[in-house]
């Protein structure tokens, strides 16, 4: 059990270390608005990704088939969300209008969490790595599981989101402003890729 639990905490890091639209998105939130609010965006990737992995731990075999039949679908409506996630963030300025942390912090949650629900890639991403270490769960192993993977990924987010919130008060504004329209940019590409591997 103790095995299975470190597994599943590995599995956690795992899940959230790749470099990918959600990476990008935390880091320009961590920028922009510091490492609070970055870290509750992070938090929209945990839990989703541990909701994937009970799933993945359940059910592999028939949610991956239920995805590779609607793959082009899938593919469409996730590659459109982080498209219009990308824009929002090269057309918007940090530093106008500034809202409440708290009010940010929730939207970016949802913003993060939209972006793994939608993303094809994260998805069957997440049931790989789930499979590739092996773990199936049984009644009693379940709950123990889940909070291996929300640990990691919680681990692996705290010292990301450190990170650039620290790095975050070193930068000018310009170069803040300019690294978050990069940002939208990848992700704006991130999303015509996604849309076009499940055309192809």
């Amino acid at each position: 059990m103790t095995v299975d639990f470190l597994k599943s905490v590995l599995v956690g890091i795992c899940l959230a270390a790749p470099i990918g639209p959600v990476v990008i998105t935390v880091m320009q939130k961590s920028l922009s608005y510091g490492r609070n609010t970055g870290f509750k965006a992070a938090m929209g990737c945990a839990v989703m990704d541990t909701v994937y992995a009970v799933l993945s731990f359940i059910a592999l075999a028939f949610i991956r088939g239920f995805l590779d039949k609607h793959r082009v679908l899938m593919a469409i409506i996730g590659g459109s969300v982080v498209i219009a996630l990308g824009i929002i963030m090269f057309l918007s300025d940090p530093y106008k209008n500034f809202r409440s942390e708290k009010e940010t912090g929730n939207k970016a949650f949802w913003q993060v969490a939209l972006l793994i629900l939608t993303n094809p890639g994260s998805i069957l991403y997440d049931f790989t790595v789930c499979a590739f270490f092996g773990l199936q769960a049984k009644d009693w192993t379940l709950l123990p599981l889940a909070a291996g993977v929300f640990l990691g990924e919680l681990v692996f987010w705290a010292l990301f989101t450190w990170i650039f919130g620290r790095l975050r008060k070193s930068l000018s504004k310009d170069t803040l402003i300019k690294l978050s329209k990069a940002s939208g940019l990848l992700l704006l590409i991130c999303g015509i890729v996604i849309i076009l591997r499940g055309i192809l």
